[in-house]
């Protein structure tokens, strides 16, 4: 039953240590534009996050009709996992949708910007930062994985060709993805609970996933759910088969690096939070509606509002 359908996935908001460092990185790298001016988060909002009583800044992107949301974190957060990989249960990536990945890649490593380069995930076999083009049986999509000055994963996707209209969609946010113990589990949740509809299915293997994740010999169940009116941005489920995710991360917290957070569109935010047992814990924005954190199956942290 579906008490409290998401409408839109709004956007994705990520910590940040340092909130210019990560705008320049962002726009010359990347595209992304400016969206409004930047603001400080509402106090209520931010003590929900873990923030205390600090002033937030916050700046909010836009990439074609997506948008991202920067949050200041401060120094002194909890900085990324490290080592971790897209297997890791704490992985969530922001993948950005380009029509020509060759010419988004030379952007990505523009040498005439003094922002902060990229750190590789996918390489070739000779060890070099590449874009990875997978076989038809996984997508067919060419892609390039790689993390921000804040170890944030990221990745450029060029449709395939024979996606038909996906090929020719504007650039933006395409989907964020984030790594799950369970499929049957996490499409419960996700189709049951909160409305989403599961838009593809697929396994992806070989030696081209392996250069994509930096992985050996990976094998990943991937499905696409998504809202009823809204293709992009969607949300991806990452189940590894190979290798086994590992165990070790601690749990992200909303004020973390690694604590990115779904922003979505719910229908009612007061049945979710019945459903979930956690009626309590609504806050009200200044606009007076009802804000709900909670988390996914696997620890990921949604943001609903209505």
């Amino acid at each position: 039953m579906k008490l409290a359908a998401i409408t839109k996935i709004i956007r994705i908001s990520r910590n940040v240590v340092d909130l210019d460092r990560s705008i320049a990185f962002y726009q010359d790298r990347l595209g992304f534009q400016v969206c409004g001016p930047a603001f400080i988060m509402e106090p209520a909002l931010a003590a929900e996050l873990g923030f205390g009583a600090r002033y937030i800044n916050v700046q909010r992107l836009q990439l074609g009709e997506e948008e991202l949301e920067l949050v200041e974190a401060g120094p002194n957060v909890r900085p990324y996992p490290s080592p971790s990989t897209s297997a890791d249960l704490v992985f969530q990536h922001l993948a950005v949708r380009c029509l020509d990945i060759d010419a988004s890649f030379k952007r990505l490593y523009r040498k005439d910007s003094d922002s902060v380069l990229p750190t590789a995930i996918s390489r070739n076999p000779s060890y070099d930062p590449t874009p990875i083009r997978l076989p038809v049986s996984s997508g067919g999509v060419t892609a390039f994985k790689f993390r921000d000055p804040d170890g944030h994963p990221l990745e450029l996707l060029q449709p395939a060709r024979h996606k038909g209209a996906r090929s020719t969609v504007c650039a933006g946010i395409d989907h964020t993805a984030i790594s799950i113990s369970s499929t049957a589990s996490s499409i419960a949740f996700y189709e049951d609970l909160l409305g989403l509809t599961v838009s593809a299915y697929e396994t992806n293997s070989g030696s081209e996933q392996g250069s994509l994740d930096a992985l050996e010999s990976p094998i990943v169940d991937v499905v696409a759910l998504q809202t009823k009116s809204q293709l992009s941005p969607h949300l991806e489920l990452l189940s590894y088969r190979r290798p086994i995710a590992s165990a070790y991360h601690a749990r992200a917290e909303p004020a973390d690096i690694v604590g990115d957070r779904i922003v979505i569109r719910c229908s009612d935010v007061r049945s979710l939070a019945t459903e979930l047992g956690i009626a309590s814990r609504i806050v009200r924005s200044a606009s007076g509606r009802p804000a709900l954190l909670f988390r996914d199956p696997n620890d990921h942290l949604l943001w609903a509002i209505e």
